[in-house]
């Protein structure tokens, strides 16, 4: 079984174009012209459609959230503060300012839908094992 997630978009290619450049992916056709997907490096996949018009759809808050890890290092906020830029660049927006915390550095950011997301990096501590610092 996958888990896959879905979002949905008024503007479903733009969007998943905004999420494929942050995760370095491509942009895939999905059932219609309303309906596009990235795949993820665990079989998953991250699906963008436009609701039925017929179907009554509000933003009501989010409830869970996408969140994009790189690799463990030694200096996090480095990494936030480089990869936060790049965000702004295309489209997305900073939440606040990044938090350092005991585990790493973390930033909420909005996509050019005010979905929100977290980007985060871990800290690479002496002697652990990097795999256990990376979410799946």
């Amino acid at each position: 079984m996958n888990i896959n997630f879905v979002i949905a978009s008024k503007n479903p290619k733009e969007l998943t174009e905004f999420y494929a450049k942050i995760n370095s992916d491509k942009v895939n056709k999905g059932f219609n012209a309303t309906h596009y997907f990235i795949s993820l490096s665990n079989r998953s996949k991250i699906h963008f459609y436009r609701p039925n018009k017929n179907h009554e759809w509000q933003r009501k808050g989010n409830s869970t959230s996408l969140c994009f890890q790189r690799e463990p290092c030694e200096d996090p906020s480095k990494i936030i503060e480089s990869w936060t830029s790049e965000i702004l660049k295309i489209g997305g927006s900073a939440m606040g300012i990044s938090k350092l915390a005991k585990f790493g550095c973390e930033q909420w950011m909005l996509d050019p839908e005010g979905n929100q997301f977290l980007i985060l990096v871990p800290y690479l501590l002496k002697g652990s094992d990097k795999e256990a610092l990376f979410w799946p």
